[in-house]
């Protein structure tokens, strides 16, 4: 009878020092950061650095910083053409995610203007919408 008096409350401690320890010792990335490693990090690689003279990087760039209201256009819809990011020309089309939600493609965008070496003004859903209604084809 003890024994089970002592499990009944050894357990709850124990689990309740397991979740503390996992929010601690085990930070769970922002979902944007997440969205990006699941979504775009296969070409723009780790933490956004490119990949040399095929992929731009999306880490310190230019082009982020200078056209934040095209950037969720870009996720939705990909990209064809030249474009110049830090002062290197890229012609490689990207790849459309129509299948992100404005959510998770506010939740990108904010991730890649938060991994500029200036920490950019994020952008909310209002705003990502207004973008996403306005995109150029």
């Amino acid at each position: 009878m003890k024994i089970s008096k002592i499990l009944l409350w050894l357990v709850p401690i124990v689990l309740v020092g397991i979740v503390v320890a996992n929010v601690f010792f085990n930070k769970a990335k922002p979902q944007g950061e997440r969205l990006f490693e699941n979504n775009c990090a296969n070409c723009h690689m780790e933490a956004g650095k490119g990949l040399q003279e095929l992929i731009p990087t999306v880490r310190n760039a230019d082009f982020v910083v200078n056209n934040p209201e095209k950037l969720a256009c870009i996720i939705r819809n990909g990209i064809k053409g030249e474009i110049i990011v830090n002062g290197k020309k890229y012609n490689q089309p990207m790849t459309a995610a129509p299948h992100l939600t404005e959510i998770e493609i506010t939740n990108i965008v904010n991730y890649l203007l938060e991994i500029q070496e200036k920490k950019q003004q994020k952008r909310n859903l209002l705003e990502i919408q207004k973008d996403l209604r306005n995109c150029e084809l």
